[in-house]
């Protein structure tokens, strides 16, 4: 390495430096996104049917019992502690090269995009939002010819997963649903 690519990679080292810091506030601010919007997206569906087998009928806004809270929150920790480190490494490595500031700016253009979601009542994914900003991360280096590129085979395992999550959901719920039918007629 020449002196002079030395000296230019120490001043983006000293470019990045303030970011690291800042990637506290950035992870703090997903993670209270991420733990309000996905708790809310499992216990919203829950309580529907909750006021269903109380009522006989869906409310428009339905009373959400503090202990579905708890129990959405605790099944938000138990797949975080499960599996959490995977998506970690996934979304933060193996999409696109991440330097702090590029993580920053991936961190708080998710949070900003699920929390003005949240706030209109649009159920997102977190995780969907995280992908997206790496993605658009990814795209803007590639097209300022900057260093760094997508990783196609990894994204196309995402969308995969994505589009088989919705038919799976459905049929592990009706192989539960239909030996339990007699007991909700």
């Amino acid at each position: 390495m020449t002196e002079e690519e030395r000296a230019k990679a120490r001043i983006l080292e000293l470019a990045e430096q303030p970011f690291v810091n800042l990637l506290i506030l950035s992870a703090f601010t997903v993670a209270f996104a991420h733990g309000g919007n996905d708790v809310g997206n499992a216990v919203g569906p829950l309580c529907a049917i909750l006021s269903v087998y109380n009522d006989g009928k869906v409310l428009e806004t339905p009373d959400i019992p503090m202990w579905a809270l708890c129990l959405g929150g605790a099944g938000f920790c138990f797949g975080i502690v499960l599996l959490g480190s995977n998506t970690i490494s996934t979304v933060g490595t193996k999409i696109t090269k991440l330097t702090p500031s590029k993580s920053y700016a991936t961190q708080i253009g998710a949070a900003v995009a699920v929390l003005l979601s949240s706030a209109m009542g649009l159920p997102v994914s977190t995780s969907h939002c995280l992908v997206g900003s790496v993605i658009g991360i990814g795209m803007v280096q590639k097209c300022m010819g900057a260093e760094g590129s997508l990783n196609f085979g990894v994204l196309k395992k995402i969308v995969l997963g994505w589009a088989v999550t919705i038919p799976l959901a459905m049929l592990v719920s009706v192989i539960i649903f239909l030996p339990l039918r007699p007991l909700f007629e």
